[in-house]
């Protein structure tokens, strides 16, 4: 089969795998298949699988469905309910002949399942083409937020179908209330977002990665740009007030940001606007 693109990035830049499986066999087979493309996580139960989960928000989840402690049937239940986690696909390991196990897998939300025994080049296509989707996805939001054209960009991103119900959506109308509210403070920063959204940085930044492919950082920077060509439209309001009502203090630096993101400065900004 193939090798995916994954394996041309930096070991870091690769995506974060968790295996939760019980049978140290399967585990190991799972395991030493996949590290070489992906950074990988292993989970002995679903207890473990989902601590784990909570702490490197992976982007994908392989799981045995029976497992002493928690299942893995609890445990996608768990994932998919909780809003740090509820984006990441899960794929089922189910035996062959649990066909109920297989429906109720999927209707606990897994994204697919594999039937034990399994080959690996189908496993490693199932994390693959979720992964896939998932970058679609990602890139769909990416543009979508970039070419907004109104103040609260996120505010705009909850018109996107895929983002019109579920806890992804409360995670971004949430996200929405906090930048809208603290926009204009120069002293609001991704500590703050953390402190806000009740999530570590890590969660955090895993998390607005995930939905939308930038940093926390870039998201309050990209959001204080969107908020400032809005204003610029007004003739009457000088770019230093437009500067620091968007919540920047240095000057210099709004100005650098702003050349960096459109090639002019504000003010040549306002001129062909």
């Amino acid at each position: 089969m193939s090798k995916r693109s994954d394996e041309s990035m930096e070991p870091a830049e690769r995506p974060v795998i968790l295996v939760v499986e019980d049978e140290a066999d399967y585990r190991l087979l799972i395991v030493s298949d996949l590290e070489d493309d992906y950074q990988v996580v292993e989970a002995a139960n679903g207890k473990e699988g989902l601590e784990k989960a909570l702490d490197t928000i992976p982007d994908l989840v392989v799981t045995d469905l029976m497992m002493p402690v928690m299942d893995g049937i609890e445990l996608c239940r768990r994932l998919k309910a909780g809003v740090e986690t509820a984006h990441i696909p899960v794929v089922m390991l189910t035996a062959k002949t649990a066909v109920e196990s297989q429906v109720e897998g999927l209707q606990t939300g897994a994204d697919d399942y594999v039937t034990k025994p399994f080959n690996m080049q189908l496993l490693r296509a199932r994390i693959s083409n979720l992964l896939q989707t998932r970058r679609l996805l990602r890139r769909h939001f990416a543009h979508e937020f970039a070419h907004s054209t109104g103040e609260d960009p996120i505010s705009e991103m909850l018109e996107i179908p895929e983002l019109r119900s579920g806890l992804d959506r409360a995670f971004w109308e949430n996200l929405s209330r906090i930048l809208k509210a603290n926009c204009a403070d120069p002293d609001f920063n991704t500590d703050s977002l953390a402190s806000e959204l009740n999530m570590s940085q890590r969660s955090m930044q895993r998390k607005i990665k995930a939905l939308v492919d930038l940093t926390p950082v870039q998201l309050i920077a990209e959001y204080r740009l969107k908020k400032a060509e809005v204003l610029l439209k007004d003739p009457e309001m000088h770019v230093t007030d437009v500067a620091f009502d968007v919540g920047f203090s240095d000057l210099s630096h709004f100005y650098r940001l702003f050349k960096k993101k459109h090639g002019m400065n504000p003010s040549q900004y306002r001129d062909v606007n």
